[in-house]
């Protein structure tokens, strides 16, 4: 765990004790409008940062009065386009204030119990509880979005506390009444915690409830007010399914899956056969490459509908030595699997649905990117992407996610999605 994870953790320490608020002391106007501050680097061409940012040259020329020729650190500024749409938190109050919740399974006791058994500061980076890493990934998004929303002038109050993993600890946080009055209660990170918040709080109309990162859509039930961000298998079995619908209408389709999963592979057949006629299933009972070979034609599309890790793998190294030519459809969690080859996935041309896509080609995700390194000094993961990109859809852009009910007098999902696949080694957005 490395140094910025602990100036985190000592983050939430200070947050865990106290609420946070946050208003505009600094803000970066210039002309009424916001900028981003550019450092240049060594060998860094204009063009090379207009493309960076997707505005044009002449753009950075008359905003800076500057001429083509740039020097190493020289400062720019890159006017920067801000929604000024109306977020989900702004309608629930008359003013400017917005009350935060975060619930992260931090394990601060057991953690403040490691650190004190050392004199050394140094040695606690060692001893900090490796579970509480995503909880600090986390935190870091949140913390990064705070620094942005404050530029913008939002005054935002946040409560940190730390779920331990424990049902009991979260009743207790209920039971205290300390997330009566805040506005939005973002997580718990896991589905029985999420499921005990969304029951006691799910039909406050005042209220929004926002899972992160469960697939599971069980706490939406009865629960108007709740949100997920991840997009469960029935959204993302109807974004495959209108993509191969659209752009493959007389192709052979395979659906492959394991014996816990025909649920899912029957679901997809019926989302497929409203269009398509040549669908054919098959339960792999053995994964082993010769007792799939004579099931392919020349070419074909391949469905695997599994969350099974071992399945999937098992899958795309059979599918890797056959000599046919098919186009792979997944579901979201094969870009988790950190096993995974990305070169096998460019290979095979693995596409699947992302409700967590980073573009490194827009400007928001360059920007997110850059200011992160600039902070913490190392690289993002995804779990600080997720945080910082709620933070910035609910509390400013309100255009991330798209958001439809799940069931009757249920929550909302997330259906924004886009297909993605591998290519140079970096994940892209498939153009329909």
């Amino acid at each position: 765990m490395g140094i910025d994870k602990i100036v985190c953790f000592l983050l939430f320490v200070f947050l865990s004790t106290s609420v946070y608020s946050q208003k505009s002391n600094d803000t970066i106007f210039i002309n009424n409008d916001y900028y981003v501050k550019h450092i240049v680097k060594i060998n860094e061409s204009i063009s090379d940062i207009a493309d960076y940012y997707n505005i044009s040259v002449n753009k950075i020329l008359e905003t800076n009065e500057t001429n083509l020729q740039l020097y190493y650190n020289q400062v720019l500024y890159i006017p920067l386009k801000i929604s000024k749409k109306k977020s989900l938190f702004n309608l629930l109050k008359n003013d400017k204030k917005i009350d935060i919740a975060l619930l992260l399974p931090f394990y601060k006791n057991l953690n403040d119990t490691l650190v004190a058994s050392f004199e050394e500061a140094e040695d606690a980076e060692k001893v900090i509880l490796s579970k509480s890493a995503m909880a600090l990934d986390f935190m870091q998004g949140v913390h990064l979005a705070l620094d942005s929303l404050n530029r913008l002038g939002m005054n935002i109050n946040l409560i940190v506390l730390d779920t331990q993993n424990d049902s009991a600890k979260t009743l207790e946080i209920i039971k205290s009444k300390m997330l009566d009055t805040v506005e939005v209660i973002l997580g718990p990170i896991y589905s029985r915690n999420m499921q005990l918040v969304s029951d006691r709080y799910g039909n406050d109309k005042n209220k929004l409830i926002i899972s992160p990162l469960s697939k599971s859509t069980e706490f939406l039930k009865g629960n108007p007010s709740s949100l997920q961000i991840n997009t469960p298998f029935k959204i993302q079995s109807k974004i495959i399914s209108r993509f191969i619908e659209e752009k493959y209408k007389s192709i052979n389709v395979i659906i492959c899956f394991d014996e816990k999963e025909k649920g899912f592979a029957k679901y997809i057949e019926r989302s497929l056969s409203k269009k398509l006629k040549n669908i054919n299933k098959m339960e792999m009972v053995f994964t082993h490459i010769d007792s799939i070979r004579d099931q392919f034609l020349d070419s074909q599309i391949i469905i695997l509908p599994s969350y099974n890790r071992a399945f999937i793998s098992k899958m795309l190294a059979s599918l890797g030595g056959i000599d046919s030519s098919f186009i792979v459809f997944g579901l979201s969690n094969i870009k988790n699997y950190d096993h995974l080859d990305v070169e096998n996935l460019m290979q095979l041309d693995v596409h699947f649905p992302d409700p967590y896509y980073f573009n490194k080609h827009s400007i928001k995700d360059s920007l997110f990117l850059y200011n992160f390194e600039e902070k913490f000094l190392s690289s993002p993961n995804r779990f600080s992407l997720v945080a910082y990109n709620i933070m910035m859809h609910f509390c400013n852009q309100n255009t991330l996610y798209s958001f439809e009910k799940y069931n009757l007098n249920s929550g909302k999902v997330n259906i924004n999605a886009p297909l993605v696949r591998y290519s140079d080694y970096f994940l892209e957005k498939v153009e329909h």
